[in-house]
C-alpha cells in the first residue's frame, strides 16, 4: 500500500461503516484511505472520483471490479470487506497490507535475493489459482500490482480482469494491460487465457530478480515489438531461477506450464523467519509501527477553530485530463475545444484535420537524409565507372561499351531521383493515443483516430506506406511531400516507411510500424 500520508482536510470523517485515518495514494480512478472498521480492523478504502460518478460506464466497470474480487478469495488477495459502487462516490474497502509493492521495494533496495523470488512466485502462482479459480483471467499482473507482507505477496488491482467466457471488451480488440508485462497473444489480440497471466508473472519474476523487466524498456512500439518478435534479455537471473522462468516465457500459450503446475516446480516453503530481505522486512515492520501509533480516529477541530488551507497535493485531486481520468476502455466526455480522443463520437459537420502540438507519447517514425545521400552516392559512383567503361577511350569491345552506357544512363537517372528526394525536407510520423501526425519541418498534419476507419501498412518489398481509409465525413490533408496523402486504392497513403534504407532496417521499422498502430488504434488497425 502507499505510504500513510495526513489525512487530507476535504476527506469525509466516513466511508460507510469505515472511519478514515489517513491518506495512503492517489491515482486516476480516485484516491485511497487508511481506516478502521467498527471493529478496529485497518482497511484500504478505494473511493472513486466525483466527476466519474456520474459515468454509467464507470460505475458498471467498478461494480464488475468489486464482484471480481469479492469472487476470488485465498490466501494471496487482498479480500474485500465491503463496497457500494451506488454510493455518490463509489467505493470499495479491502484488507489493509503494510507493506510496499515489489516495484518499490526493488527500486529503493534493489533485486530480491533468489530464495525471496522463489517465495513470491509460490504466492503468485498461488494466487493465480484462486483468480483462474474464479473463472478469471487478471490480464495485468505487474510489479506495481504486487504487495509485499510479512506472510508472503499479495495481488491487487482486479480493475481489468475480465471472466473467461465473455468479453465484449476484448472482442472489440481493445488492448489492456501493461507494456513491457503483456503476453505476446495479447499484444497482437488473439484470445486471451489464464495462461496469459503465466506470461505475465514469468515477467514479474524476472523484474524481481534483476530490477528490470525480461523486454527492458523504451517507447510502447519497442516494448511490444520485443515482446512478439524477440527473446526475453534472462542474462542477469540467477541461474537456479531460470528453469523457473522460461517456461512461463514461451510464446505459444498451450506450451506454458499451469500455475499449479508452476507450484509442483517451486515446492514447499522452506524454514526461514522471513522471505522478506533485511531492508523490505524493517520497512513492513515501520508501516505496522506507523498503523499501531494512529489514533482510533481523527483528530477533531474545536468549535471556531480557524481551518487552514489544505496543501493542494494532499487535498486536491489535480484536473484530470480526458484520457488520465478515466480507467481503460471508458470512453472520455471532454469539452468541444479539447478535441476527440480515439472511441469518442466525432463532432457534426464536415471533419478536418486539427494540428495540436505533436505530442511525445507516441511512436515516432521518420525518414533519413543521411540514408538517401548515402544510396545517391552509391549511384553516382556506379554511373562514374559505367560511364568510363562506355568511354572509347577504355577500349572494350564495343557490346560490352553499349552495356556500359545503358546502365551509365540508368544510374544517373536513379542518382538524381535519389539526391532530389534526399534534399527535400524529411517527413515525421507519430502515432499515439489521437491519432497520426505527419510533420515536414514546421508544417502538420493531423487525423485523429475517430476520422479513420481503418488503417494499414500497405504495399509490398520496398515501397511499404502506412495507408489510412477515411471515415465519410472526414476531409483529406492537404500533402506535405514525398507523396503523403496521395489516394491509393480507396485510401490515403500517410507515410513511406524507410523506402530510402536496406531492406532488414525497412522490415524492422515496418514491424514496428505495426505494433504502435496495433496498440494506438486496435479498432481500426488492419493487420492484413
Amino acid at each position: 500500500m502507499g505510504v500513510v500520508q495526513p489525512l487530507p482536510a476535504n476527506a469525509p470523517p466516513r466511508i460507510g461503516d469505515f472511519t478514515l485515518l489517513a491518506a495512503l495514494g492517489r491515482g486516476a480512478m480516485g484516491s485511497v484511505y487508511l481506516a478502521r472498521s467498527l471493529g478496529g480492523r485497518p482497511v484500504a478504502v478505494k473511493v472513486a472520483r466525483a466527476e466519474l460518478a456520474d459515468n454509467p460506464q464507470f460505475r458498471e466497470r467498478f461494480r464488475r471490479e468489486v464482484e471480481m474480487a469479492r469472487s476470488v478469495g485465498g490466501f494471496w488477495t487482498a479480500t474485500v470487506v465491503g463496497a457500494d459502487p451506488d454510493a455518490d462516490r463509489p467505493w470499495m474497502a479491502t484488507e489493509y497490507v503494510p507493506g510496499p509493492t515489489l516495484h518499490q521495494a526493488v527500486q529503493d533496495f534493489g533485486p530480491l535475493p533468489e530464495r525471496a523470488v522463489r517465495r513470491l512466485a509460490g504466492g503468485l502462482a498461488e494466487a493465480l489459482v484462486a483468480i483462474h479459480g474464479a473463472g478469471l483471467v487478471h490480464r495485468d499482473l505487474k510489479p506495481s500490482n504486487v504487495l509485499l507482507a510479512n506472510d508472503g505477496p499479495r495481488v491487487i488491482d482486479f480493475g481489468i480482469a475480465r471472466a473467461m467466457e465473455h468479453s465484449a471488451l476484448t472482442e472489440a480488440g481493445i488492448v489492456f494491460g501493461t507494456p513491457g508485462y503483456l503476453s505476446p497473444e495479447q499484444v497482437v489480440g488473439s484470445s486471451i487465457t489464464p495462461q496469459s497471466d503465466v506470461f505475465a508473472l514469468g515477467s514479474v519474476l524476472v523484474y524481481a530478480a534483476t530490477g528490470a523487466g525480461p523486454f527492458g524498456e523504451g517507447a510502447t512500439s519497442a516494448l511490444v515489438y520485443r515482446v512478439v518478435h524477440q527473446e526475453p534479455d534472462l542474462s542477469r537471473v540467477p541461474p537456479g531461477l531460470v528453469p523457473l522462468i522460461v517456461p512461463c516465457l514461451v510464446r505459444e500459450p498451450a506450451n506454458r506450464p499451469t500455475p499449479a503446475r508452476l507450484l509442483e516446480l517451486i515446492g514447499p516453503p522452506g524454514n526461514e523467519p522471513s522471505w522478506l530481505p533485511a531492508q523490505v522486512r524493517t520497512l513492513v515492520e515501520q508501516r505496522h509501527t506507523e498503523l499501531r501509533e494512529l489514533p482510533a480516529k481523527p483528530p477533531t477541530r474545536q468549535f471556531g477553530e480557524e481551518r487552514k488551507p489544505p496543501t493542494r497535493l494532499l487535498v486536491e485531486d489535480p484536473p484530470p485530463s480526458p484520457s488520465s481520468a478515466l480507467p481503460a476502455g471508458v470512453p472520455a466526455v471532454v469539452p468541444p475545444s479539447a478535441g476527440v480522443p480515439s472511441g469518442a463520437v466525432p463532432p457534426s459537420g464536415p471533419i478536418r484535420p486539427y494540428t495540436p502540438p505533436l505530442k511525445k507519447s507516441g511512436a515516432q517514425f521518420r525518414t533519413s537524409r543521411v540514408a538517401g545521400l548515402g544510396w545517391t552516392s552509391a549511384h553516382v559512383f556506379a554511373a562514374v565507372v559505367c560511364g568510363s567503361i562506355a568511354d572509347k577511350a577504355s577500349q572494350a569491345p564495343t557490346g560490352v561499351r553499349l552495356a556500359a552506357g545503358i546502365a551509365f544512363v540508368v544510374f544517373a537517372v536513379f542518382a538524381i531521383r535519389l539526391l532530389v528526394g534526399a534534399l527535400r525536407k524529411p517527413l515525421a510520423v507519430d502515432i499515439g493515443p489521437d491519432g497520426l501526425t505527419l510533420s515536414s519541418g514546421e508544417e502538420k498534419r493531423r487525423l485523429p483516430w475517430y476520422a479513420i476507419s481503418r488503417v494499414k501498412v500497405d504495399g509490398q518489398g520496398a515501397r511499404p506506406w502506412v495507408t489510412v481509409w477515411l471515415v465519410s465525413a472526414a476531409q483529406v490533408p492537404e500533402t506535405l511531400g514525398r507523396g503523403s496523402f496521395g489516394t491509393h486504392k480507396g485510401g490515403v497513403r500517410v507515410y513511406p516507411i524507410s523506402h530510402e534504407r536496406y531492406r532488414k532496417r525497412r522490415e524492422r521499422d515496418v514491424a514496428e510500424v505495426r505494433s504502435a498502430l496495433a496498440w494506438y488504434a486496435p479498432t481500426a488497425y488492419d493487420p492484413k
